[in-house]
């Protein structure tokens, strides 16, 4: 982890984090054999705890109601079928050279904080530093939501680029796969950036400002136990943002 980075963390639920595990194992262990169900087991948890961080995760800060939520839970669904149908496609045909090359990259994603595990991924320098003081500011004021809609949009390409692009990129496709790859990476930009341009602005002020409050606090320094032996929890008074322990 680069300390002086910021990036968007949430902690792995155990379903994920259990799977990721037994996947990493399994390729330590037997490294010349094809693991593809313990592969394909990552898929349902990392899907769901992407449209619960996502997602579902501001609907509830913000009291799940009205006309914005009921947007939001229409992105969430073909999200959702996209990344599933996309990935149950992909991963049932991977290669022995391309499951070591999706071990690898998963690790990069995790973070180590005693029992817990996290899911990170860094933001631009520029836009964390401009995220973190648009959604402290954050009124729920129709004159800020151009900002606010903007880092939001960098946040939900940061997902696409880490949870979608590098991870196909793992794999050799053809063009079959490409194109469906493609088709279905634009399928969801388009659902992100419906629920983020049309959610958020149907909401009323008090729901969207629990919004901001929820990203503002998916935005952390991290420091992984594994690389480092120990985490340092930095106090939110000094105007940074904590870092994904339990201490």
């Amino acid at each position: 982890m680069k300390q002086n980075t910021l990036y968007v963390a949430f902690e792995a639920p155990a379903t994920l984090s259990q799977a990721m595990d037994r996947f990493q194992a399994v390729i330590t262990a037997e490294p010349e054999t094809s693991h593809v169900k313990e592969l394909a087991a990552i898929i349902d948890p990392f899907i769901d705890t992407a449209m619960k961080v996502f997602f579902r995760g501001p609907l509830d800060a913000a009291g799940h109601h009205g006309r914005g939520a009921a947007l939001v839970f229409s992105a969430m669904k073909v999200i959702h079928r996209a990344a599933t149908s996309l990935t149950g496609r992909l991963v049932k045909n991977t290669t022995v050279e391309e499951q070591h090359a999706l071990a690898a990259y998963f690790e990069t994603l995790r973070v180590y904080q005693g029992d817990a595990q996290w899911v990170v991924y860094p933001l631009d320098p520029a836009m964390a530093e401009k995220a973190s003081l648009v959604f402290r500011a954050f009124t729920g004021s129709d004159e800020e939501l151009p900002v606010v809609l903007e880092v939001m949009h960098a946040i939900n390409d940061g997902a696409v680029t880490y949870f979608m692009d590098n991870i196909t990129a793992c794999l050799k496709l053809g063009r079959i796969n490409r194109g469906l790859v493609a088709a279905a990476r634009v399928t969801v930009c388009k659902a992100a950036a419906s629920a983020t341009d049309r959610g958020l602005p149907a909401m009323e002020a008090d729901a969207r400002r629990a919004v901001g409050d929820y990203f503002d606090n998916l935005i952390r320094h991290v420091t992984n136990e594994r690389e480092h032996g120990s985490a340092r929890r930095q106090s939110s008074q000094d105007g940074t943002h904590q870092h994904p322990d339990s201490g």
